[in-house]
């Protein structure tokens, strides 16, 4: 019997691997507003170095309060709009069908393979994907834009 557990365990294992698999650390800092944290983020690469387009990459975000669903995809949207990123009104569709509701402590990870699909994952669980690679580039601007709102998460994100 339990060598019949061993075997469904491991056949079972993808279901649990985790969304950043065979990938390394690039760097990873904290955000916060005024005086709160909003989350730590985490910026992984194939080789632990950082370069826009080349993929696979993810990065991973837990929170550190609870935000509504719809409370981040306002914010994702006002972020593309004041970095002029060429957004697809779809992509907000997309993204609510996807996310849901954070917690304190939950982890929301988005991991772009090398074909420049996206995937995301909420604690560990796949979320779905969105299949544009213009998405990808667009999503990862936020955080590692020359311009993005906190240039030193940037800076720790990307190892520099």
């Amino acid at each position: 019997m339990k060598k019949w557990l061993w075997i469904l365990f491991f056949l079972a294992g993808p279901a649990w691997a985790s969304p950043v698999a065979g990938l390394t650390l690039v760097g990873e800092g904290k955000m916060r507003w005024l005086f709160w944290d909003l989350y730590q983020a985490r910026l992984y690469s194939e080789d632990g170095r950082y370069r826009s387009g080349d993929f696979p990459q993810a990065l991973a975000l837990r929170y550190q309060r609870d935000i509504s669903r719809e409370e981040l995809l306002q914010a994702t949207i006002e972020e593309w709009r004041r970095l002029e990123v060429d957004w697809k009104p779809e992509w907000r569709q997309q993204l609510a069908g996807l996310w849901p509701s954070v917690r304190k402590r939950d982890e929301l990870v988005l991991r772009v393979e090398q074909d420049g699909v996206s995937r995301f994952y909420f604690n560990q669980r796949l979320l779905g994907e969105i299949a544009d690679p213009d998405f990808a580039l667009a999503f990862l601007a936020i955080w590692l834009s020359p311009d993005s709102r906190d240039p030193a998460l940037t800076r720790q994100l990307k190892g520099s």
